[in-house]
């Protein structure tokens, strides 16, 4: 009984001084770091906030790190460039509160926590750095190009991707911090490379290359007039493209094309062969009259049905006045205005419905030659210019300066050389008892060709 007595005596003896050790050691670190604690590779065992934090600074501020390249150091940096000479009161705070200090085991916090980079200076440092030294470096270094779709042949293919060794900032960055957590002090520059965004076996090129194909082999058809303009294979291919993720089709080439379409086609701004009731065949220079191709416009459209990858026939888009489908430009019905014979005709479905004597501009004022339109038709009109103001009963204007046909009162005989001597400021002037009946049969529209 007593040696049983004396066992529990000292069981309980040793059991309170474990406690009071125990108890002791609890409170020791309850504000100080547990035994093989470490952060950033810096021992903090036993030390109080102020006292790591102290320790840190110490330590890191003057920790070098190399950025290598194969076996060769291309770069060193201190860790005082990257901000690691900081305050890290708030960081080991987190720490300690995340220790157990009834624990028996050590705490090693190194590589779990990330707070040691969380501050906004620290972070901004390194990106600064990252991104200075990478621009540095890349000077004398190759890109990497992206694998892409390339014409060959008439034939649409993948070219491969190559590698190169510049460096990509944020992959830089990221490698110096996680550095610094490890406690490592060299950076591979090989794992910061930038990488081709686009490779060979990436299955986007492959479905380009496919719809590039079917695209390239589309009937593609502009119908201009009477004509028909088809786009050869070839050029449709030569204007198609892969990039950004998606099929593009070069504006350039289009816009080219259109323009060919219009400097073959338009008749706005070109002189024109006539054949006049009296002089032949005459050569008539522009007027306001003709059309021509809504040049941006078409282009747009073209390059919205090529994307749309079906065949297509589409009409041209165009602007202006005279355009017809058969081709024929002027037309049949027009009014013809002789200034040489002093005489106008005019013509409806090819055959002469009404003519009459005119008096056209004096020499000094003369009627511009070209070919216009009737734009207007207007009653009781009061014709304005520099030295006159006068008013009409019928007026057509044809151009854009203020010349027309209109009824002219004043003039006691038309036809003739009258006009040499007593000619208008440009107008035709009209017979009062003709300009009636040709208001009445000229519609808005028609085509006014002066030789």
């Amino acid at each position: 009984m007593k040696r049983k007595s004396w066992l529990i005596t000292a069981a309980v003896a040793i059991l309170a001084v474990a406690g009071i050790g125990y108890g002791v050691r609890s409170n020791h670190y309850q504000d100080r770091f547990l035994p093989k604690t470490e952060a950033l590779g810096v021992d903090l065992s036993g030390k109080t906030v102020k006292q790591a934090d102290a320790k840190m600074k110490a330590q890191l501020a003057d920790v070098n790190y190399q950025l290598k390249d194969g076996g060769k150091t291309v770069a060193t940096v201190s860790g005082q460039t990257l901000g690691l000479k900081r305050d890290y009161t708030t960081m080991l705070n987190k720490l300690l509160s995340k220790q157990n200090p009834w624990g028996f085991s050590a705490v090693v916090l190194a590589q779990s926590d990330k707070t040691a980079l969380a501050s906004s200076a620290d972070s901004a440092e390194i990106k600064q750095y990252a991104n200075a030294e990478a621009a540095k470096l890349n000077a004398s270094r190759t890109a990497p190009v992206d694998a892409k779709v390339v014409l060959t042949n008439d034939s649409y293919n993948i070219e491969k991707e190559k590698p190169g060794n510049q460096i990509d900032a944020a992959k830089l960055a990221e490698a110096l911090a996680g550095a610094i957590q490890a406690n490592r002090h060299t950076v591979a520059l090989k794992q910061t490379f930038a990488q081709p965004k686009a490779k060979a076996s990436d299955q986007a090129l492959k479905d380009a290359v496919s719809k590039l194909q079917a695209m390239g082999d589309i009937k593609a058809v502009v119908t201009v007039t009477n004509h028909q303009e088809q786009i050869s294979s070839d050029r449709l291919k030569s204007w198609l493209s892969y990039s950004d993720g998606s099929v593009q089709v070069d504006r350039g080439g289009v816009a080219k094309f259109v323009s060919e379409l219009a400097d073959k086609y338009n008749t706005y701004n070109k002189s024109r062969q006539f054949h006049s009731t009296k002089q032949g065949t005459v050569t008539v220079p522009a007027g306001t009259y003709g059309w021509s191709i809504m040049q941006s416009k078409e282009t747009d459209a073209l390059i919205a049905l090529i994307k749309a990858g079906k065949d297509f026939t589409q009409p041209v888009l165009h602007q202006g006045t005279g355009y017809h489908a058969d081709g024929t430009d002027i037309g049949s019905t027009y009014l013809e205005v002789d200034r040489e014979n002093q005489h106008e005709w005019l013509y409806q479905n090819g055959k002469v419905v009404l003519d009459s004597a005119v008096v056209t501009g004096k020499p000094a004022t003369p009627t511009p030659s070209g070919v216009f339109a009737v734009w207007s038709k207007q009653r009781n009109a009061t014709l304005v210019g520099e030295d006159y103001r006068t008013p009409v009963n019928y007026w057509m204007p044809i151009d854009n300066t203020g010349v027309g046909l209109h009824d002219a009162s004043w003039q006691p005989t038309f036809g003739g050389t009258w006009y040499q001597q007593h000619g208008s400021h440009g107008c035709v002037n009209q017979p009062p008892a003709f300009m009636p009946k040709l208001f009445a049969a000229v519609a808005v529209g028609t085509p006014v060709i002066v030789i």
